[in-house]
């Protein structure tokens, strides 16, 4: 049995070491005539899905379930986009706004159009920005339990969006979406959870957006 454990273990690093000398994602860039014209890129804060909620902003998801989010979501996720984004201060200048900042902006624009790609335009006009990074949360769910023992796992879901501020068209989007499972069910998944215990919510989260940055695009 002490023999099964240990050839166990050695099968999941040899994966897990496989894993990540396959999983070099190539750097991609925006094409040159769009890239000249942006230096700086509008951060809006989370927007969170609901089947009440109305939004205006263009987020053609595909396979993202909606489901509970919970109350800290916004800020956890808002938090950590920021630290994610100090990676690429050398290619954009960012522009954050705070809740306020940002709703007294839209009811303005809201007043002269509801038109998505008209939005986009007028948000960068009236921040002197040349594109717009938008997020929206579609589930985040904090585990019970445990990083040890769980009752039920984290799960979330999101999606961001960069558009260009001059025309209002997607530049570039991805989506993340997972309820961790045990690695007995899923050994490929070790690569995205980085460790052997149940993750929080916001370890899930921070894990998600490692992954779509992967293809976050470079001027």
């Amino acid at each position: 049995m002490k023999d099964f454990k240990k050839l166990y273990f050695v099968i999941i690093i040899i994966l897990f070491l496989s894993l990540n000398s396959c999983s070099k994602t190539k750097t991609t860039y925006l094409p040159y005539e769009t890239a000249k014209n942006i230096n700086s890129i509008l951060v809006l804060p989370f927007e969170i899905c609901s089947e009440n909620s109305e939004s205006f902003f263009y987020c053609p998801v595909r396979e993202v379930i909606s489901g509970y989010v919970e109350l800290s979501a916004k800020e956890t996720l808002n938090r950590l986009l920021k630290k994610f984004l100090s990676n690429y201060s050398s290619h954009y200048n960012f522009i954050f706004l705070s809740e306020n900042e940002f709703e007294n902006i839209i009811s303005q624009i809201l007043e002269e159009t509801k038109n998505p790609a008209e939005i986009i335009k007028e948000l960068c006009k009236k921040t002197n920005t040349q594109g717009v990074l938008y997020g929206r949360i579609y589930r985040f769910i904090e585990r019970k339990g445990s990083s040890f023992s769980i009752v039920e796992p984290a799960s979330v879901a999101f999606a961001l969006v960069l558009y260009d501020g001059e025309t209002g068209k997607i530049l570039w989007m991805e989506e993340f979406y997972e309820t961790q499972k045990p690695l007995s069910e899923n050994i490929l998944n070790i690569k995205l959870y980085g460790k052997l215990k149940w993750l929080s919510a916001e370890e899930l989260a921070e894990r998600g957006l490692i992954k779509i940055f992967k293809t976050f695009p470079l001027k």
